[in-house]
């Protein structure tokens, strides 16, 4: 058992998985059929030029050959894409299955508990004619009863388990199931960083990382689900309600919050201004959606925030599709589209609204000590934050107010907005009518 605890406890639990790593897999065999044949680029200059015309001739006198090759390419591509997509909607029925089931386990659970109730009231009774029998018992007789007594009192006490304070016989019944290995480890209780695409979980990751020492070995950028505490950190992009692309199913989060509920986990969710996550997420898809280029942020496309401007005027009905949810923006992909920015706002008030701890990406700019110390005090490592440097992020906070200056039709967008995602950004701490955005 103390061997056990030097290490997290991987049993039973539920692994969302996003397939990022299969789709970056099919671009990369997209992107090698696309250059068969392909004349590479060389400097100007008219040797180069001679030499290019001279490749290209031979190119074309090869296309015998290469015409074929690209035919089989894009046959085995086509192959691929529907593995994934079968992968993908076959993931989607295993989680819809694991809720059907889990009422016929709580019902299991339950008798399971009542079980334990009624062997507990047997050994009172039991007791209870001992106390009886002592008076017309004696000697040997007398202490060999006790000695039964005591042994089956030692063996409840094997096959049962304390609830924590506030926690049901059926909640401990379904938290330590019967022959199941103790999934504690320590007095930690596990802790989930979630997010939504574009709103600085990235950031958080880093932080704990490289800050909270030995804990920083239980960390994973995925997310499980435990059935009792561990001193696993887990993060994640998930969504509450809304089946999202790029993000963890709502039946992940349900099961989350039942950890959170019962005291075995806490939820930390990170988030920023929506209309910055919404320029965000609309440069990350449409990169993604074009050329299968996945990108880190808007500074890695755009060298300023007029270059941004100017491609965001001249594709604005493009963004607009996007932002509204229209599947149309996201042709020639399989799977669920990514959410409308309404929804969006939604989720992010309904995580913001169940989080154990609610961390704004703004504040961290302004202080990133106070906030970091506020996710030791929550996870209790024995870190002192004071001592630390930490770097505040690198994304411009409120970066959304000069394309409003800027972009007239982006400007009516904001303004055109319906009186219920005003009223949930006024809630996450922001406003949208002038520049000045409120404290958390």
């Amino acid at each position: 058992m103390d061997s056990r605890g030097s290490k997290p406890q991987t049993g039973l639990c539920v692994r969302s998985y996003d397939f990022e790593e299969l789709r970056r897999a099919l671009a990369v065999v997209e992107n090698h059929r696309k250059a068969i044949g392909v004349v590479n680029p060389r400097p100007p200059g008219l040797r180069n030029h001679l030499l290019q015309a001279f490749k290209k001739s031979l190119a074309r006198s090869m296309e015998w050959y290469t015409r074929p090759l690209q035919e089989f390419h894009a046959s085995l591509t086509r192959s691929l894409t529907e593995v994934y997509g079968a992968l993908e909607h076959l993931s989607a029925n295993m989680i819809t299955l694991d809720e059907k089931l889990v009422p016929q386990q709580q019902g299991f659970n339950a008798s399971v508990a009542r079980s334990l109730a009624e062997i507990y009231s047997a050994l009172e009774h039991l007791s209870a004619n001992m106390v009886a029998l002592d008076e017309r018992l004696a000697g040997q007789q007398l202490e060999l009863l006790h000695e039964q007594v005591r042994a089956l009192i030692s063996l409840e006490n094997t096959t049962t388990v304390d609830a924590p304070a506030g926690i049901s016989a059926e909640q401990s019944a379904l938290a330590n199931p019967p022959f199941c290995l103790e999934t504690r480890l320590g007095n930690d209780r596990t802790t989930y960083v979630l997010g939504l695409f574009g709103s600085g979980r990235l950031y958080v990751n880093e932080l704990l990382l490289q800050h909270i020492g030995e804990r920083a070995k239980y960390f994973r950028d995925e997310l499980r689900v435990y059935p009792g505490p561990t001193s696993m950190i887990c993060s994640g992009h998930v969504t509450v309600k809304y089946v999202s692309r790029g993000q963890s199913l709502p039946a992940v989060m349900r099961r989350i919050a039942e950890a959170v509920k019962v005291r075995f986990a806490d939820s930390i969710f990170v988030y920023r201004h929506p209309l910055d996550s919404l320029l965000t997420n609309w440069v990350y898809w449409r990169n993604y959606v074009r050329d299968n280029r996945e990108v880190c942020g808007i500074s890695e496309v755009y060298e300023s925030s007029d270059d941004l401007c100017a491609d965001l005027d001249r594709n604005f009905f493009e963004f607009r599709a996007f932002a509204e949810g229209y599947s149309d923006f996201y042709a020639g992909l399989s799977g669920p589209r990514f959410l409308s920015f309404s929804e969006f706002v939604e989720e992010s008030s309904l995580h913001y609204q169940s989080a154990s701890l609610a961390l704004r990406l703004e504040d961290f700019m302004v202080d990133p000590v106070k906030e970091f110390s506020r996710i030791v005090e929550l996870i209790s490592a024995d870190v002192d934050p004071s001592g630390l440097v930490i770097t505040a992020p690198r994304s411009k906070p409120y970066g959304y107010l000069a394309v409003k200056e800027n972009v007239p039709r982006f400007r009516n967008f904001i303004d055109r907005l319906d009186v219920d995602t005003r009223r949930r950004i006024d809630k996450l701490g922001y406003t949208i009518s002038d520049s000045v955005q409120r404290p958390s």
